[in-house]
C-alpha cells in the first residue's frame, strides 16, 4: 500500500502564508470595579433580608397550619365529641394570635362579633349564632352534620385568614 504525499502547497495557495491568530482569554462575568461590587452586596443583602422575613412569617403562621392540621380530623359523630372541640381550637388559635387579655375577655355574641371583625371572610354572628357558645358550655345541645359542617367550615375560613396586629 503506498501513502499519497501531496505537493506543497496544497488546498489554497492564498491561504498559505496565514497565521492563525491566537484566541484572547476568557472575559471573567464578575464585576471589575468597586462600584458594580458594592451594587452586587446590596442586591445580595437585600434578598437576605427578604428570605428571613419571609423565613419569619412561615414561623410565625406555624400555630396556623397545625390548628388546620387538627380541624382537618375532627370529624361529625353522634357523641359530639369533635363538635365540642371546635370551640376550644378556636379559642386556643385565637390566644396564640392575639393579646391573652383581650382574648379572654369575650364571650357569647361579643365573641362572635370580635372574630367575624378580624377575619373578613368569615360571619360567625349571621351563620351561626351562639353556637360557639353553647357548644363550649352546654351539654344538652346538639348539633346536626349540616351545622359541624357549617362550623368547621367557618372556623377553616377564620384559622386561615384573620390578620393579627403584627400581619
Amino acid at each position: 500500500m503506498s501513502v499519497t504525499t501531496f505537493e506543497k502547497p496544497w488546498g489554497n495557495y492564498i491561504l498559505d502564508k496565514i497565521v492563525e491568530t491566537q484566541a484572547p482569554e476568557s472575559i471573567s462575568w464578575l464585576p471589575q470595579t468597586l462600584g458594580w461590587k458594592i451594587l452586587l452586596l446590596i442586591i445580595l443583602l437585600s434578598l437576605s433580608i427578604k428570605g428571613y422575613r419571609i423565613y419569619k412569617i412561615y414561623q410565625s403562621n406555624a400555630y396556623r397550619r397545625d390548628a388546620l392540621q387538627i380541624l382537618r380530623r375532627f370529624k361529625y359523630s353522634a357523641d359530639q365529641y369533635d363538635s365540642r372541640q371546635l370551640p376550644v381550637l378556636l379559642r386556643k388559635v385565637a390566644l396564640a394570635g392575639f393579646n391573652r387579655a383581650q382574648v379572654t375577655q369575650l364571650n357569647g355574641t361579643t365573641w362572635e362579633i370580635w372574630l367575624d371583625q378580624q377575619c373578613s371572610k368569615t360571619n360567625f354572628n349571621q351563620l351561626c349564632p351562639t353556637l360557639l357558645h353553647q357548644l363550649a358550655y352546654s351539654r344538652a345541645i346538639s348539633i346536626d352534620e349540616e351545622q359541624h359542617q357549617l362550623l368547621s367550615e367557618q372556623i377553616a375560613l377564620w384559622i386561615q385568614f384573620h390578620r393579627r396586629l403584627d400581619d
